[in-house]
Parts: structure tokens; sequence; C-alpha cells
């Protein structure tokens, strides 16, 4: 009785894969889209799989759609703060968000009030001022 009951709780099935099925999909597809579509299929499955949150965020980063990815970071950090590569793939999910915002400003315009831009970024926007 007890073997069933945990057999049926590991493998608990959506659309009639496992978590596992699902996640072998996900890493071995190489659509970003479709890859993003498994990953949400093995998180609806198993809501706390830190990596999973990870990889799905990484599917978001080469999509270019970096808030989404950022979400997808935070959510593996909330899991597991410690998580190296979530927080290191946040760190640049946001580096690349802070470009585009600087791309995006008109030539001249610095971002004023505040101390969030690291010095590599302060630097481009210095000299795109100064070539104008």
């Amino acid at each position: 009785m007890l073997l069933g009951f945990l057999d049926k709780l590991f493998k608990k099935k959506l659309e009639g894969k496992t978590v596992e099925e699902w996640y072998g999909l996900a890493v071995g597809e190489t659509d970003p889209e479709k890859k993003i579509e498994y990953f949400d299929k093995v998180l609806a499955l198993k809501p706390d799989f830190a990596g999973a949150w990870n990889l799905r965020g990484l599917e978001f980063v080469v999509l270019k759609q970096y808030e989404e990815a950022i979400t997808s970071f935070d959510k593996a950090l909330e899991i597991r703060p410690n998580y190296p590569e979530a927080k290191y793939n946040k760190e640049d999910a946001e580096t690349e968000l802070r470009k585009i915002g600087a791309a995006e400003r008109p030539v001249g315009e610095e971002k004023k009030g505040t101390s969030e831009t690291h010095g590599e970024q302060e630097e481009e926007i210095k000299v795109e001022g100064t070539e104008s």
C-alpha cells in the first residue's frame, strides 16, 4: 500500500508524461520557445525545482526577454538562495537589460539620481555623450 502511494507521488503526470520525461524533452529540444513550454510542464509538476527555473530563465535570455529571465532566476534563488549559476545568470540578464536601457536613452541623457549602474556602463554613457 505505501509503495503504491509513493509511486503515485513520485510519478505524477501531466499530459501523460512525468517530470523526468518533460525535463528530458526540454533539455533535448533546440527551439527556445518549446524548451520554455516543456520547462513550464516540469514546473507545473514540480514547482520547487530550482534547476528547471534556472534553465527556463536561460531560454528567455536566448530570446532576449530579460525581464522574464530575471523572474525565473529570482524564483530559482527563492528556492535555493545560494544557487551560484542562477545568481550569475540573473546578473548577466540584468546587465543586458541595463545595456538596452542605455541604448534607448537619447544621446547625452544620463541616468540621474541612481547609483545602480556599474562603472563600465557609466563609462559607455559618458563616451556616447562626448562623441556627439
